[in-house]
């Protein structure tokens, strides 16, 4: 609290709590932080680890964070958020980061008839799982589907308990360490369709607009550093998540980081929809048609580009 000149106490504004799941390019946040970009811009804010959607989800009803990343599948879903939320940035797309590992032995899709497969019970791991079983020309009654959050699912497989599970980076790494272990399907397969976006409660916009636009101009240096000096970006980064330089390089291969100019395009204007719209109609309608949503936002009602358009 502040005294102001007349002596009454003034509130001092909380900083801004953003989410962060376990996900490379995410760790993106935390390189803006350490490099000052997030303090040039104006703007401090609290970055919360999260090892889960679903625990980003709780948290983020319970009032204790006010942005995170999400799948975009997942920022569709009306029903999940009581205020609507407003999607500011395209953090990236999966390009082979998400992926189906399986054991030994399994050499096609179709081999996973009747096999035990992990995945959380997620949009985004129902939309991988699906994709690679009708790949397969499956269904999801052909194999045991286990729900499973993202650890739990890595257990599981280590411990011989799945056959197969749906994973993304830095699990991904960890399994294909494992004798027999190999990438099935992955997000390679599907381009464009996988798509990591930063939401904020949309209450937040005319109060604190300045300050998410303050982060998104941090995001923007740190993607902009790892481009032209990915040595310099990598050690903060890889510390993160416990992998080296090296690795954690490698693991960005499976995701493309769009810069300023990209997200503009693909988020649009008011008046000029982005190319980024049409992916979002085709998400809300396969998580109406899997029942993963009863009803999902138009684009136009979550995507908020006037911050990227003001940058």
């Amino acid at each position: 609290m502040a005294l102001s000149a007349t002596g009454c106490l003034e509130p001092v504004e909380e900083r801004l709590r953003i989410g962060v799941n376990a996900w490379p390019p995410f760790d993106l946040l935390y390189l803006a932080r350490e490099k000052g970009f997030l303090r040039d811009a104006g703007v401090e804010v609290d970055l919360v680890d999260f090892s889960s959607y679903t625990g980003i989800l709780r948290s983020y009803h319970q009032g204790h964070i006010d942005a995170f990343f999400a799948t975009l599948n997942e920022a569709l879903i009306v029903d999940n958020f009581q205020e609507p939320l407003a999607v500011v940035l395209v953090a990236d797309y999966s390009y082979g980061g998400d992926a189906l590992v399986v054991s030994d032995g399994i050499a096609k899709l179709q081999d996973l008839r009747g096999r035990k497969v992990a995945y959380e019970e997620s949009a985004l791991g129902s939309y991988v799982l699906e994709r690679a079983l009708s790949l397969g020309g499956l269904e999801e009654k052909d194999v045991t589907a286990l729900n499973r959050l993202p650890e739990e699912g890595e257990w599981a497989f280590k411990g011989g308990n799945v056959d197969a599970v749906i994973t993304y980076q830095p699990a991904l790494g960890r399994l294909l360490r494992l004798p027999g272990a190999r990438v099935l399907f992955s997000s390679r397969d599907l381009p464009g369709e996988i798509v990591d976006v930063l939401v904020v409660r949309r209450s937040l916009l005319e109060d604190r607009g300045d300050e998410i636009r303050g982060v998104l101009r941090g995001w923007f240096r740190a993607v902009e550093l790892l481009q032209q000096s990915p040595g310099e970006a990598a050690p903060s980064m890889a510390a993160r998540e416990r992998m080296s330089d090296e690795e954690l390089l490698a693991s960005l291969e499976g995701a493309h980081i769009p810069d300023l100019e990209e997200n503009r395009r693909l988020l649009g204007s008011p008046g000029a929809p982005g190319t980024l719209h049409a992916t979002a109609e085709r998400l809300g309608e396969f998580l109406v048609r899997r029942g993963l949503a009863r009803r999902v936002a138009a684009p136009s009602e979550v995507f908020h580009t006037e911050l990227v358009g003001s940058l």
